[in-house]
């Protein structure tokens, strides 16, 4: 736990101190529950399409060696592997860092691209929650900058108290105090 401003910030298992300062928070884009729904829905898709060939008859015609019901197997499955692929490239290539002194959003795996606003550049934060955000607790912040850029975090979980806790840190202003000596 970290004292700040006389709030307790519960910091992650992730929670380290680097050059920059001390972590207050680091969030990976929550792509779980999209998996699951990928998932059940590319089978139910193949249920659908396994049963009308099998009521149509052409489940066991042979094409190439191989029945059309197992040619369809192949193909959702390799449709199912794509999309979770997908899934883990958008994971690897995308994280959130927030500090006492800004928040860091990178993003790319060969070339990486980051961004930090600092907390006398932040203008606000919005936060937008689907219905299947809402079910399975993930959604979107958007970071406004006084400059007018419009950062995107994608798929945060829990995205109302991390829009909070990045509220706490980059609402507060900065204040230097210089020493007269």
């Amino acid at each position: 736990m970290v004292l700040y401003s006389g709030r307790v910030l519960v910091l992650t298992s992730s929670s380290r101190h680097v050059a920059h300062g001390v972590v207050v928070w680091y969030g990976k884009p929550w792509v779980v529950p999209l998996a699951v729904v990928r998932t059940v829905g590319v089978v139910l898709l193949a249920i659908v399409i396994l049963f009308l060939e099998m009521f149509l008859g052409v489940a066991l015609l042979v094409v190439s060696g191989l029945t059309v019901f197992l040619w369809t197997l192949v193909a959702f499955i390799t449709i199912w592997l794509l999309s979770l692929f997908d899934l883990l490239l958008y994971f690897v290539s995308h994280s959130y860092v927030l500090r006492q002194d800004g928040l860091e959003i990178r993003r790319g795996i060969i070339r990486l691209h980051s961004f930090v606003v600092t907390p006398s550049g932040f203008g606000d934060l919005t936060v937008y929650q689907s219905l299947s955000g809402r079910i399975f607790g993930y959604g979107e912040l958007t970071v406004n900058s006084q400059g007018e850029r419009h950062t995107k975090l994608s798929l945060v979980r829990s995205p109302f108290t991390t829009a909070d806790t990045i509220r706490d840190i980059m609402g507060k202003p900065i204040v230097r105090v210089e020493d007269h000596v």
